[in-house]
């Protein structure tokens, strides 16, 4: 049994059937009475007049009787008082654009389990959209009218029918020919009918529909805004009920002069995105798991601080025993002009590394040498790079670990890797008149070499935790030029014990 999570049905299609809520019959039990050129519009009055009197609402999602249950509803007077909305969704899979994702069940082994799949699917969906359209009552309906069927064994039309409401119930109805427009319009009439004995035995017993658990959490912030969240615990949640909330909790807040609203939507339910846009919010950031918008709700300018801007790379000046510096050549560069340089290995940092892990990380993956760090040289801020980001390009000096310093190429990143004397990079640097940089060495990269290797390097200490920080976070590191006795000491080549691993 395979369930489907979407955004529009969450998890309740695939459920089991719950039986007690179903029973079978054959057509003469539903047959009616015949109506002058066969109307629905009189079978269709009792379920009308007793959603008007009771101010109830209804929504008819339908399949084999292709519209007329909702078409006889709406042909009765005043309709537009409990009529919501609807769909004739004959082919889940062709329905993607109504249902809003392809809903259908694996298909089943034999004609009893084709049954029991429509029972599953009708009272599924009748479930998820009762809550999705906020009506009190939906009706769903499927199964197969005739003149052919799918499975042997079926040899007339059937379909499975169910209410969700304050009164849950099924029929699954077996027709006794294989007439289509005949099936069509007993099935539209037996739907009729079952909707009017729901909402009658509703109203005899004062049942009430299962009230649905809010998806919208909100706490107040420090700075006099909100911070909502969509729950996730269940699953996908419904679009139509969450903007409900968010509607009526904008208007709260806004009347209770909160600033800004920060509003976190799991991407399990990524419906729900498109209604917070409609609805004034904007996209902040994105990660794996979820999506965070924000609104500010005063008539000014807002002071929500913007997303990170800056991706932080990380370059290394790896140096071995000999004094020797690691140089790579990357398989593919980022410009034709760059093509086949030679350049300082590196990457960009990954969420939690400290720079000297950034680099041993990337120096490992692609050279299998293991290195470790001594110290930071340089760095370099850009502003409207990749995706219009700044990029802060941090060089740090690192020592190769002694005989760990083999290098392993890694072809799919790296067309070549070496070991080069300070004179034999200095050879290659690409003078002013360069048009390619193919076999050579940048003259920015060779600056960066010199300052490394002739300059002082900037020690690194993990920070002891302050009152601030976050529980479980990792220590910060601190950066901190070294003092004119630390260099008196000639320390400035010696590096920082404490930084060594970062």
């Amino acid at each position: 049994r395979r369930i489907c999570w979407n955004p529009m049905a969450g998890s309740i299609i695939g459920q089991p059937v719950e039986n007690a809520l179903w029973r079978t019959v054959d057509e003469n039990v539903f047959r009616p009475a015949p109506a002058p050129e066969d109307r629905l519009a009189p079978i269709a009055e009792p379920a009308a007049a007793l959603l008007k009197s009771r101010g109830e609402t209804v929504a008819c999602f339908e399949a084999t009787s292709g519209g007329l249950v909702q078409a006889a509803l709406q042909s009765v007077g005043g309709a537009s008082s409990y009529i919501t909305c609807g769909a004739v969704c004959y082919s889940s899979r062709k329905a993607v654009a109504v249902l809003g994702s392809d809903l259908s069940l694996p298909r089943p082994a034999d004609a009893q389990a084709y049954l029991v799949s429509k029972q599953t699917w009708t009272q599924g969906l009748a479930r998820a959209k009762r809550v999705e359209v906020g009506c009190t009552w939906c009706l769903s309906e499927s199964g197969a009218c005739g003149p052919t069927f799918n499975y042997d064994g079926i040899t007339a039309g059937f379909t499975a029918i169910f209410v969700s409401g304050p009164v849950e119930k099924g029929i699954l109805l077996r027709a006794a020919s294989s007439d289509r427009e005949a099936n069509m319009r007993l099935f539209a009439a037996t739907a009729l009918k079952l909707l009017a004995e729901c909402v009658a035995e509703a109203a005899a017993t004062g049942a009430k529909a299962q009230a649905v658990a809010p998806v919208l959490a909100a706490k107040e912030d420090r700075y006099g805004g909100v911070e909502a969240s969509v729950d996730a615990s269940p699953g996908p949640v419904s679009a139509a009920q969450f903007e409900r909330e968010l509607t009526a909790s904008l208007a709260e807040w806004q009347a209770g002069g909160k600033r800004g609203v920060w509003l976190r939507i799991p991407t399990v339910s990524a419906a729900c995105i498109a209604p917070a846009v409609r609805l004034g919010f904007t996209p902040h950031h994105a990660k794996p798991d979820y999506v965070l918008l924000t609104r500010w709700l005063p008539d000014s300018p807002s002071t929500l601080p913007a997303y990170s801007f800056t991706q932080v790379g990380v370059g290394g000046v790896v140096v071995d025993s000999r004094g020797c510096v690691l140089m790579v050549q990357e398989r593919v560069s980022p410009t034709a002009f760059f093509q086949g340089s030679w350049k300082l290995p590196g990457g960009l940092a990954d969420p939690g590394e400290h720079f000297g892990e950034t680099v041993a990380r990337e120096v490992f993956e692609e050279t299998g040498v293991e290195a470790e760090l001594d110290g930071l040289v340089s760095m370099r801020h850009t502003h409207g790079y990749r995706f219009g980001q700044g990029d802060l390009y941090v060089l740090v000096r690192m020592r190769a670990r002694p005989g760990k310093d083999a290098i392993k190429v890694c072809e799919t990143e790296l067309a070549d890797a070496r070991w080069m004397e300070r004179a034999e990079i200095e050879a290659i640097v690409a003078g002013p008149e360069a048009t390619s940089l193919d076999g050579l060495v940048s003259k920015n990269n060779w600056r960066m070499i010199c300052n490394a290797l002739d300059g002082a390097v900037i020690q690194g200490d993990e920070m002891l935790p302050s009152s601030g920080s976050r529980p479980g976070a990792r220590p910060s590191m601190l950066y901190t030029a070294p003092s004119a006795g630390y260099l008196a000491d000639g320390a400035n080549e010696q590096g920082s014990g404490t930084a060594q691993g970062n």
